[in-house]
Order: structure tokens, then sequence, then C-alpha cells
């Protein structure tokens, strides 16, 4: 059954389907969608060194995939970055929304392209000197968003999510219209790395609803605050001018803020990339994303201060 989403005025996109049953060959866009957003990492207990990207895949009807996206990994200790977005006069303390570094640029620094085939439900993509990739492809919204499930890859990916449809790039959902959407319907999957006195772990589940229920419009159309017991929440795009489909979430205690006599915290704060889904008539579901959340306050503590991972905010996860 097709669930109801926010609708984008003028974004459509065509669509292949056969008897509302996906029916896809080798070559074909996986479940006749060309435009994904698409969190992966890979994460593991005994590492140190996990990473996450955050990014969109592009495939054509002849078996062609580009990519870009955004990379973080614990090899490399960056700090947090301004997006420029101020949440002003919202429910949330009036700061400068803060992402991973890099999120904040024009546009993504990295890329792949290779091929790709469909078998049955199973996406296969080989990247070009990068190994494979490998997902099961579903549709939530019959011919309007196709869903990826994670089944492997050889370059040490884990976790993965993903979806498409045939929504342009440049179609998105504004900060309004996610804060009108009933929040109620969305679902956290999540696979997180962190640290419990210093022993790694995997902090995993899924369910629902997510635990920010309430948006509140800023002064800035593009940004939104919320507050939880303790907690101030940020929603924003990654810069003031983009608009493409990035947003990201910002959140940390305001006891942590307070014990350093600041208004707006400066240090480990939760920093999470996220993109959004959009299906091929402009409906929003929420998001994709990663958490690249490292240490940048704790010396002492290295790489036992960092939260990374991987995670979907969506009707269908």
């Amino acid at each position: 059954m097709r669930k109801a989403g926010i609708r984008l005025v003028g974004v459509a996109g065509a669509v292949v389907l056969l008897l509302g049953v996906l029916t896809v060959a080798a070559g074909a866009a996986p479940g006749g969608m060309s435009r994904f957003t698409v969190a992966i990492g890979g994460l593991s207990v005994s590492s140190r060194t996990n990473w996450v990207r955050l990014g969109t895949y592009s495939f054509t009807a002849g078996g062609q995939v580009t990519e870009s996206h955004f990379h973080w990994s614990q090899r490399e200790r960056v700090v947090r970055t301004s997006t420029g977005v101020r949440a002003a006069n919202c429910v949330a303390r009036d700061c400068v929304v803060r992402t991973a570094n890099g999120y904040e640029a024009s546009s993504q620094p990295d890329h792949l392209s290779g091929t790709y085939t469909v078998t049955g439900t199973t996406l296969r993509i080989t990247w070009t000197g990068n190994g494979w990739e490998q997902w099961q492809v579903s549709q939530p919204i019959s011919g309007k968003l196709a869903k990826l499930t994670y089944q492997g890859s050889s370059f040490g990916a884990t976790h993965g999510f993903g979806y498409g449809s045939n929504a342009a790039w440049t179609a998105r959902a504004s900060m309004a219209q996610v804060a009108a959407f009933d929040h109620t319907k969305l679902k956290h999957d999540y696979h997180l790395w962190k640290t419990n006195a210093g022993t790694p772990y995997l902090d995993e589940g899924s369910g629902n609803p997510f635990w920010v229920l309430g948006w509140d419009p800023c002064a800035s159309s593009r940004c939104l605050g919320a507050r939880t017991t303790g907690t101030e929440y940020y929603l924003s795009t990654a810069n003031t001018t983009s608009t493409d489909r990035r947003d990201t979430m910002w959140h940390w205690r305001t006891s942590l803020a307070d014990g350093r006599g600041e208004t707006c915290y400066t240090g480990n704060s939760h920093v999470k990339p996220m993109l959004q889904i959009i299906d091929s008539d402009g409906g929003f579901h929420g998001w994709v994303a990663v958490e690249a959340s490292l240490n940048q306050t704790v010396p002492d503590q290295g790489t036992s201060a960092d939260d990374i991972g991987v995670f979907e905010i969506s009707e269908f996860g």
C-alpha cells in the first residue's frame, strides 16, 4: 500500500514497472529508479579505524553507475565545522549549527564509477578499482520508491542503507515541510560504534517513533530546533546556499555546555550528516545518514571518545 508523504510541486520522473511487480533485468536501473541516497560504513568492535560515507548513486539503463560521497574515518581526526546556519528564535538555544568536517562544502569531494547488474532482486555494483558491493532491492512504494537492503562488499563495508527514485537531485523537502511531517511515522534503525569505559561495542537497534517528535522552525528557513530533557537538537541544511538533499543533525547535552560556561557547546557534540529520502512524486519519507562524531576535545581518550556509524530515520526502516 502506498504511504502518504509530503509532495513537492513540479517534481516527477519516468518509471518502468510491469503490473506493479518488481521486474528488473540485468542492466536495468534498480527497481526502475535512477537516483539513490546511500549511507554505508565499515564498523567492527575489534577496529579503531572504522569509517562511514554518505553519498548519491546515479544509475543509467545501460549498466553504468556513478557515485559522489563524503567520507569520515577514525584514521583522520577532524573537528566539527560550522554550517553558517543560525538557529535563532526557536526552542533550542541560539547557536550556529555545526556538522561533520567537510559536509558544509559546496559539493561531494570523492567520486567512484563502475558497472552494475540486477539479477532478480539482487543489485551488484562493481566499482572501477574499488571492489564490489551487493544489495537487495525492494519497493516500499510501488513504482515510486526503491529500497536497498545491504548484503555485503569486498572492501570492508558491514552496514548500509539506501533509497532511490527518479526525482531530480534538487528535489527536497523544505525545513517547514519537514517540521509539518508526522514524525511518529519515522523509525530509527542504527548501527553505531561506541565505547563503554574504553571498551568498544556496537550500539544497534530499530524501532519507532524517532525520539524527536516536535521540531520548531527557526528564524532561518534552513533550520529547525528541538529540546528534550537536557538536550538541545538542531536540524539544518548543510550550509547557507545548498539546494540539494543534504541536511545535518546536531545535538548535545545542555549540562556539558553549562559546565564549560558556554551557551553553544564546543566540545564533543553529536554531528550527523543526512540525505533526504524523496520518492518520484517528490514525497519526503525521512533520511539515510551517518554519525561522524570524532573526538576533538579529550586528547587522553583518543578514539575512545568517538561515536561513528550509519543509520536511517524513515517510514520504511
